[in-house]
């Protein structure tokens, strides 16, 4: 059975353990749920003999999906059962310090993505954002999630990045604001760590011009560019998000687009 995973079939399985799925509309949220219900994505409320998975319904189709896989890895890894924070509801974040939520991205990613599948659609294609993007179609799975998927499971170094300018209280980009990078996800073959809050203010650079223009742009950047060692030859392809002026980045250690796809074999749509 090919991508995606019927989610349908996975709750029903769960459901003989006592895992029940529940969604609600923030302004309408269980009691147990109302303090937090608009800023959590999803809650893991343990009953005597069973639990309830709230997962909130205002969110996008693929972070709802990503979110429901995420509350089954806090209810399928045992010692995650008794977390207090559970209840009060979990951000998805991926650059989370918390071991209990990093194990828990990993599951849903696991379980959204199949790594055996994943990889070996990711092999056939060119190594890139463009096939990032189709990958994400294929599994049901946002850019930003399948991007950092797809560094975990390269043979290649490189991470994924996030920038965003500075935003004013209405949430447009501040002018002459440079692009900040909020995170950045590695694989352990990248040799260097961008650090979050890092300032990129090279005009010419591809992660202005997707900036800027809204393009998906790519080419070779220095390792200052990111606050990095001066002379790294750095090759980037960088994709807008959701948010004006946000920018998700693939950054390749190698200087150059690595020649990573078998052939040019694409899968039926």
């Amino acid at each position: 059975i090919g991508p995606p995973t019927p989610i349908d079939v996975v709750l029903k399985y769960l459901a003989e353990s006592g895992l029940e799925l529940h969604y609600y509309d923030p302004t309408k949220a269980p009691a147990i749920l109302q303090e937090t219900a608009s800023g959590i994505d999803e809650a893991l409320v343990p009953q005597e003999s069973r639990s309830l998975l709230f997962i909130n319904q205002n969110r996008p189709q693929a972070r709802i999906r990503f979110s429901i896989f995420h509350g089954m890895g806090h209810f399928c890894i045992a010692s995650h059962r008794q977390l207090n924070y559970l209840s009060r509801g979990c951000i998805i974040h991926p650059a989370t310090y918390r071991r209990y939520e990093k194990q828990a991205n990993r599951f849903a990613a696991a379980m959204n993505m199949p790594p055996q599948l994943f990889r070996g659609d990711m092999l056939r294609l060119p190594f890139g954002m463009r096939t990032v993007e189709s990958l994400a179609q294929r599994y049901l799975a946002s850019v930003e999630s399948a991007a950092i998927h797809y560094v975990s499971l390269a043979e290649v170094p490189c991470a994924v990045v996030w920038l965003q300018p500075d935003y004013d209280d209405e949430g447009f980009p501040q002018p002459n604001s440079p692009l900040r990078v909020r995170y950045q996800v590695r694989n352990h073959l990248f040799p260097f760590f961008v650090r979050p809050g890092t300032r990129v203010t090279l005009e010419d650079s591809p992660f202005w011009l997707c900036c800027e223009e809204q393009v998906i742009a790519e080419g070779n950047v220095k390792g200052s560019c990111l606050n990095l060692k001066p002379d790294a030859d750095l090759w980037v392809e960088c994709v807008p998000q959701g948010h004006l002026g946000a920018v998700l980045a693939l950054v390749c250690a190698e200087g150059r687009a690595p020649d990573y796809a078998f052939d040019q074999w694409h899968w039926e749509e």
